[in-house]
């Protein structure tokens, strides 16, 4: 077989298996964020309060993007907005205790996804897959 002829094959396995590391990892969690808003969340945990600026710049959108996907963090109490101090005009954005423990949660997620890879892997095969991960990360 030629390589794209494997890789034909390899394609259909590989989407299945990122699904089901998907539904492993979404189990007993809320669902209804996106990508960005899981992002915007760990940064502002990781540093709290932000400029929307600093927010867009990192997640690669427009200040307006954080704006509206911030709207959706705030009603549901995962976020708040500050006014700068020395700037009226700078809106700060700040987690809060409800998404820090979201965020909390990730960790647990993460650690039940390692639980599954390991009881299906052997270490030999692990090491395989880093170095084949690592060649498609490049």
């Amino acid at each position: 077989m030629n390589n794209d002829v494997e890789w034909k094959v390899v394609y259909p396995i590989l989407k299945s298996v990122y699904k089901k590391l998907r539904e492993e990892w979404h189990k007993g969690s809320d669902c209804s964020f996106s990508i960005n808003q899981t992002r915007m969340l760990q940064f502002l945990n990781r540093k709290s309060p932000m400029k929307s600026t600093e927010l867009a710049e990192l997640l690669f959108i427009t200040a307006g993007g954080v704006t509206l996907m911030g709207d959706k963090l705030l009603e549901r109490g995962l976020i708040h907005r500050l006014r700068c101090d020395e700037d009226r005009r700078v809106v700060l954005l700040a987690i809060t205790d409800d998404g820090k423990k979201y965020i909390e949660s990730f960790e647990e997620r993460d650690e039940a996804i390692i639980q599954y890879i390991s009881e299906r892997i052997s270490n030999e095969d692990l090491q395989h897959l880093k170095r084949i991960f690592k060649l498609l990360d490049s």
